[in-house]
């Protein structure tokens, strides 16, 4: 019984001591997960397989803003297979960071001329309202708060509801095509920002995106994109991040400049 002990004492060592040579002999790749590359230099890691987004659990059991009916008349009707769409979560709930943030939307061409964006808070006051022409327009616009003494900024924990609306035929509002969603401002916390502040601009979509914050991740990219149109890194991980909210059937889009009206 003793000499049983003693040999299966050694087996157990001899077995802890391989496992450490092993592991000691494993190369950074062989420890990537998920798709991460390491660390270099203190730096945040990017996905190999471009940004994802990760919608925090309180939004996704939160009810999702009642959407008003969508009507199609004549010439408002769109020639593309896809319709308004709000670059948003499926629910249309997102967060941001910013106070100023910019919203998206898929514009198909139609004839409409017009369009409207209103800016409204918990209450139902609108807070910023802004016309816009699309005549010939189609593809990804967006639409930025401006950062003003007349537009005040939003609130750090308060929600704010959005309407994107085309209009048909200004004589007739009912045929509009409205979209509508809400945003949270939220605060980051002390280790998010200092991940921010060491990394580049893929980086950084990667940590707004796997931490709930849909619009600044999404306009971190799209600015990247305008800035490098040429770029394919961005326009796959610009891919993949529309199709993380199920909005890959528009990720080949343009994003085009769309023109404020007085």
């Amino acid at each position: 019984m003793k000499l049983m002990k003693i040999i299966t004492k050694f087996i157990l060592n001899l077995t802890s001591v391989g496992l450490i040579v092993l592991i000691a002999t494993l190369n950074a790749s062989q420890f990537a997960v998920m798709g991460q590359t390491p660390n270099v230099d203190g730096k945040p890691p990017t996905r190999s397989g471009g940004p994802r987004f990760v919608q925090p659990r309180e939004d996704i059991d939160d009810r999702p803003p009642t959407q008003p009916r969508r009507l199609v008349r004549g010439g408002c009707a769109s020639i593309s297979q896809v319709g308004l769409t709000p670059l948003v979560p499926k629910n249309k709930i997102g967060r941001t960071v910013s106070d100023y943030p910019t919203f998206f939307f898929y514009l198909p061409k139609t004839e409409a001329e017009s369009a409207e964006f209103i800016l409204q808070d918990q209450s139902g006051k609108e807070i910023y309202k802004q016309d816009l022409t699309i005549s010939n327009l189609s593809g990804v616009i967006g639409v930025s708060i401006p950062a003003n003494k007349n537009v005040p900024s939003l609130e750090l924990g308060k929600s704010y509801r959005w309407n994107f609306t085309v209009i048909c035929d200004s004589q007739d509002r009912s045929s509009d095509q409205i979209e509508s969603g809400s945003v949270r401002r939220v605060e980051l916390s002390a280790d998010i920002r200092s991940q921010l502040e060491k990394a580049d601009v893929r980086q950084k979509t990667v940590i707004y995106a796997e931490n709930g914050i849909w619009q600044d991740a999404l306009s971190t990219l799209a600015a990247a994109r305008q800035a490098n149109p040429n770029d394919a890194e961005l326009a796959a991980d610009w891919e993949s991040l529309l199709e993380s909210v199920k909005l890959g059937k528009i990720a080949k889009e343009p994003i085009v400049e769309i023109e404020a009206q007085p």
